[in-house]
């Protein structure tokens, strides 16, 4: 997985990996295809990736829970709602894009958003999902609820051979999935924190040589930190 190093070299957080692997995917779809691809970004917050879609020509449809990011996407020309207009939305999308937001979810929310969402999917319609994992990062976000993993959509889908978690039906193929490494840290040293610690310097150098290791090995040396899933409405 050979990257262009100015996209390699900064910064070097799992994120970064996550980026790189969106834009391969979505430019990959949309020079296939043959008329602009639809995209609805759920929970699109401050619209991260939104000049990537439009550096694709993607039409590009957004749901949010918070007003004050409604209000400005609607004033960027971007076809934008509350969570409690979706029924506006008549169509169908070849892309749903869920970046870092079903770990905010509990399960009895995030099933039925999801089967919201798979009536919205075109015919091999595309959900693109991203979650951290569990790890000592997680946490740090007080709204975090909890992590899911792949198997999670998978049981809950009915694409495995266990019990289903919710007994839905199978709605979602999983087509592909990527793992994202974040670079090693002494986050449990105490002179990682306390920069009055005479080893505070010699911990900041062994945290460089991990981010050098991590962009030497294009971030395959480190901890594995997020996933995502490329599901498919048969």
């Amino acid at each position: 997985m050979a990257h262009d190093s100015a996209e390699r070299l900064h910064p070097a957080h799992y994120q970064t990996l996550e980026g790189i692997r969106i834009k391969e995917l979505l430019s990959g779809w949309a020079g296939a295809a043959d008329r602009p691809l639809t995209v609805l970004d759920y929970g699109f917050g401050t619209g991260k990736y939104w000049p990537l879609f439009k550096s694709l020509n993607m039409k590009i449809s957004g749901v949010d829970v918070n007003p004050e990011y409604i209000e400005k996407a609607i004033s960027q020309g971007i076809d934008a709602s509350h969570e409690d207009d979706m029924s506006r939305f008549s169509g169908t999308f070849d892309v749903i894009f869920l970046s870092h937001l079903i770990e905010h979810l509990p399960p009895e929310k995030l099933m039925p958003l999801l089967d919201r969402l798979i009536t919205l999917l075109a015919d091999k319609g595309r959900l693109i999902i991203v979650c951290p994992v569990l790890g000592e990062r997680f946490f740090y976000d007080f709204s975090h609820i909890r992590p899911y993993y792949p198997q999670s959509i998978r049981h809950a889908f009915g694409q495995s051979s266990s019990p289903l978690s919710f007994g839905a039906s199978e709605r979602l193929v999983l087509r592909d999935i990527h793992f994202f490494k974040d670079p090693y840290r002494t986050r449990k040293w105490r002179s990682f924190y306390v920069k009055s610690s005479p080893w505070h310097g010699f911990t900041q150098r062994v945290n460089t040589l991990f981010d050098m290791a991590w962009r030497a090995s294009d971030g395959r040396l480190g901890v594995i930190s997020s996933w995502l899933g490329v599901y498919e409405r048969p």
